[in-house]
């Protein structure tokens, strides 16, 4: 595969910028700034780093516009180094697709419609009166269900599942393992016998969306499960059936949903985060790590829950003392209550 390479002044109009130093220097690699070479480009978005900048060996930088000291090395200023280095790597980009053509050993349907350009790499199966759009790429051992729709220029990578009825929009990125449109956990309990309610929605992904390796989006028990545009879902998530997910919502790994919950827009979520069923949670709201959320929220906020590590020995006295906070309540309210009647005399 050729290397893609770029000048400083072509980075500086990817990223509308303003180049301090060599603009023909050719970048061809995105690096952090103590590994960086020649022909790297790299980025200081956190002061603690700013040493760096003095032994860097990166033929390009990204800095801030609010930067002022002189340096040797040839910079980019930019309103924001973080977003301008992820628009440069992108440009640089260079991992392989999925598919490079419709191989033969793919099972089509002959109802199905094909866009143009579409790519469809060995042992993809795609089952009858479904719709691809042009420029899909398709990963080996895919699977597409019956009726189901892609968008033009989504990418799924290998080993997907893409149950029947699910509509997936355009610029999307589905990535492997991940399934798509699974029954929801929908059971009724007769006597002590679970008995299967069929999950007869479907799931409506609107463009520019990625879910992650073996994340899974369960269909709507009735109404469609929906992913918004521009969710970022990372590996190992679980999205229950009738979820809605607010345009631009993000969620770290292992983030679980429970069903029919609404998530507003602009959410994150960090790792383990879990959300019970029936909830609404406020647009631009944050969960650290490990949050259980039990009741919504009408306004945006950071929230937390559990504690932190501790060593064994500690974490060990003061569970014997959670076990004891409701005697250790009563008995507060007793002395607020003695002290009362002693202050009234």
């Amino acid at each position: 595969m050729q290397e893609k390479t770029l000048t400083v002044a072509e980075i500086a109009n990817i990223v509308d910028g303003r180049v301090v130093g060599d603009e023909t220097i050719k970048i061809c690699r995105v690096s952090p700034l103590d590994q960086a070479t020649e022909k790297d480009i790299s980025f200081l978005n956190n002061r603690k780093f700013e040493s760096q900048l003095n032994t860097t060996q990166a033929g390009c930088v990204l800095l801030s516009d609010g930067f002022t000291k002189e340096l040797s090395v040839t910079c980019v200023m930019c309103k924001d180094p973080y977003l301008a280095f992820a628009l440069v790597a992108q440009a640089l980009d260079q991992t392989p697709p999925p598919a490079t053509q419709i191989c033969p050993t793919a099972n089509i349907h002959d109802s199905v419609i094909l866009g143009d350009k579409v790519k469809i790499a060995p042992g993809v199966v795609i089952e009858k009166n479904c719709q691809i759009g042009s420029n899909v790429c398709i990963g080996a051992n895919s699977y597409i269900g019956e009726g189901s729709v892609l968008g033009e220029n989504t990418i799924i990578y290998a080993n997907v599942s893409i149950y029947h009825g699910v509509i997936i929009g355009s610029f999307c990125i589905l990535h492997s393992g991940s399934v798509i449109g699974s029954d929801g956990f929908g059971y009724a309990n007769d006597g002590g016998n679970w008995i299967k309610i069929p999950q007869s929605g479907g799931v409506k992904i609107s463009d520019n969306v990625e879910i992650g390796a073996n994340a899974c989006v369960d269909r709507g028990a009735l109404e469609d499960t929906v992913i918004s545009k521009g969710v970022k879902i990372d590996n190992l998530c679980h999205i229950a059936h009738n979820v809605e997910v607010g345009e631009n919502t993000a969620m770290a790994a292992y983030t679980g949903i429970a069903g029919s919950s609404k998530i507003g827009k602009s959410c994150t979520f960090s790792g383990r985060s879990s959300i019970i069923g029936h909830l609404n949670i406020a647009a631009g709201t944050h969960l650290t790590a490990g949050t259980l959320v039990n009741k919504s929220n009408e306004t945006a906020g950071i929230f937390s829950s559990g504690t932190g590590a501790q060593d064994n020995k500690t974490w060990r006295k003061n569970v014997a003392r959670f076990k004891q906070l409701d005697e250790m309540a009563k008995r507060l309210r007793q002395l607020e209550i003695q002290i009362s009647d002693l202050q009234d005399k």
